[in-house]
């Protein structure tokens, strides 16, 4: 869900990045491409992508007629947890 937002908000296909800190925490991003990991990695120092690829994204935007953003209601937040 959080990467369709990022797509659909960006216009294009994001990924996501697996970041790894230097104690060994390992957490997952969206980046928009690659040059925004890069970007957020020489930042922050204390972190880093050992594929400098993403882990997943869709090959190719597409367009979705009626898609929206918009914040979920409770029910829906509750159906969507009970669903995964």
């Amino acid at each position: 869900m959080y990467l369709r937002t990022a797509d659909y908000s960006m216009k294009k296909s994001c990924g996501i990045y697996e970041i790894e800190n230097e104690n060994g925490r390992h957490s997952y991003k969206i980046f928009a491409s690659d040059k925004d990991l890069q970007l957020y990695l020489k930042k922050n120092k204390g972190k880093f992508c050992k594929r400098m690829k993403p882990i997943f994204t869709v090959a190719e935007y597409k367009e979705y007629a009626n898609t929206q953003i918009r914040k979920l209601t409770s029910d829906e937040v509750q159906k969507y947890i009970s669903e995964r």
